[in-house]
């Protein structure tokens, strides 16, 4: 072999020729590939988190999460809550409330157009303002309805009403203006106008009412919701607080971490606060449907039966010849209101209203309309015997009449019921109130508090860390 001939590096057997090192340019062997930053990054980092300083910095950083995510869930579950209190308060309550306004005012405005009608040429000034001042409170409460109304099919339904309460006040006008002239078919307009409230309005008005009922009982659900989610954060939270004390308890024989035991602290007393503050809220909330909401909604029912008894009653005089129609819904209302003997004064509408008032003044005002109409019912058996005697103007009198007249009885129901509501709606405002207000700081207050803890638990293991250095 020749002597500048060099000799050829045969790999040994079983030896990748990759893993031999190749010669370089200098003559030496090639140095191996380097890794890319991120492997060597992730090395480094398992090679750290298996020594007592990574462990420290990866507990830090859970425990930091996990206090912050509770701090997020709480406040954003009782904001949630917080607005359901709100919209209860503000929202559906109100829009519950106008919507039986509304029927009210049209119940009102069809009772009084018919007992103004009875007095013909005789109808007096205070008569025609009343209906006209329930006329403009229906078409101001159903304005109002629409203007803040969420829902698409209300507002069609309110424009609804809008429009056949126009068709209605032109037919009434019609019949007393006939009825002035002492025309007969005054009584046929009346009668026209009495069937459009009767079958179209009040309807109408009822299924808004119960839509608008239907969404308040929603909110109140949602606001009265418990926030277990965040509770059982919050308890994990605290569990990983103390098992992390417990550690280090146990790799250093000192029984307290100042820091650690601050955040402790504070997590265990924003989950007391959570939970205190719902409970809280829904005792005022239970307490608001239990004491007042159920009875507005009585007393609402009870003036609305009232208002119809009274209409029935004034139509059966004006009707003489369909008095056996008015006379048969007048005793069905008056069974509603009063119960199958009104002159018992034990039960109905009435009746449970008392039961349900949640003090005296409540109670006192639904005591004395349920003695009231036991008094009206009394009356009415005597103006049908008056009339059927044949004493027509008497059984007008006694119908309409300033005294001793079913009118003047029946203003005492109406004026007592609508206190009685007005008394309920303030008890409902103030219970729901002091709910929102043991929910409206928690957001702020969660938010604040987790931020607290976890810098606690950031000084805790940093005061450890510092001890490697």
């Amino acid at each position: 072999m020749s002597g500048t001939q060099q000799a050829v590096a045969v790999p040994a057997a079983g030896v990748r020729p990759s893993a031999v090192p190749r010669p370089t340019a200098a003559g030496g062997p090639e140095p191996p590939p380097r890794r890319p930053a991120w492997r060597e990054n992730a090395r480094r980092l398992r090679a750290a988190a298996v020594t007592e300083p990574g462990r420290l910095r990866a507990l830090g950083a859970s425990l930091v999460a996990l206090l912050l995510a509770f701090g997020a869930l709480t406040a954003w579950q009782a904001a949630e809550r917080a607005d359901g209190a709100h919209s209860v308060i503000h929202g559906s309550q109100p829009l519950s409330a106008n919507a039986a306004l509304i029927y009210r005012s049209l119940a009102d405005a069809n009772t009084t157009a018919a007992a103004g009608f009875l007095a013909g040429g005789e109808e007096t000034a205070e008569v025609r303002e009343r209906y006209r001042k329930r006329i403009d409170d229906a078409a101001r409460q159903i304005t109002e309805a629409a203007a803040s109304e969420r829902s698409a099919e209300a507002r069609q339904r309110l424009a609804d009403l809008n429009r056949r309460l126009s068709v209605y006040t032109g037919l009434v006008e019609t019949a007393r203006a006939n009825n002035r002239q002492e025309l007969p078919v005054g009584g046929a307009y009346l009668r026209h106008a009495d069937r459009l409230m009767q079958e179209e309005l009040l309807p109408a008005a009822s299924a808004l009412y119960a839509g608008e009922s239907e969404q308040f009982r929603r909110d109140q659900r949602d606001a009265r919701e418990f926030p277990w989610a965040a509770l059982a954060l919050g308890a994990a939270a605290v569990l990983a607080l103390l098992a992390a004390q417990r550690r280090h308890y146990l790799r250093t024989h000192r029984v307290f971490n100042r820091g650690l035991v601050a955040a402790t602290t504070v997590a265990v007393l924003l989950l007391l606060w959570t939970a205190g503050g719902h409970l809280v809220a829904r005792h005022h909330l239970d307490r608001a449907e239990r004491d007042a909401a159920r009875s507005l909604q009585t007393l609402n029912a009870a003036l609305v039966s009232a208002l119809q008894a009274r209409g029935d009653e004034a139509m059966a005089m004006v009707t003489r010849g369909s008095r056996d129609n008015y006379e048969r819904t007048y005793q069905l209302q008056m069974r509603r209101l009063a119960g199958a003997d009104p002159r018992a004064a034990e039960g109905g509408l009435l009746a449970r209203a008392v039961e349900l008032a949640e003090d005296r003044t409540g109670r006192r005002l639904a005591d004395a309309a349920l003695r009231d109409a036991g008094t009206w019912h009394g009356q009415h058996r005597a103006v049908s015997e008056l009339e059927g005697s044949g004493r027509y103007a008497e059984a007008v009198a006694m119908v309409i009449g300033p005294r001793d007249s079913t009118g003047e009885t029946f203003d005492r129901i109406d004026a007592g019921l609508r206190r009685a509501i007005a008394h309920e709606q303030r008890q409902f405002t103030a219970a729901a109130e002091r709910a929102h207000r043991a929910l409206d700081p928690l957001p702020a207050g969660a938010a604040a508090l987790s931020l607290l803890g976890a810098a606690g638990v950031v000084l805790g293991i940093g005061r450890r860390l510092a001890e490697y250095r």
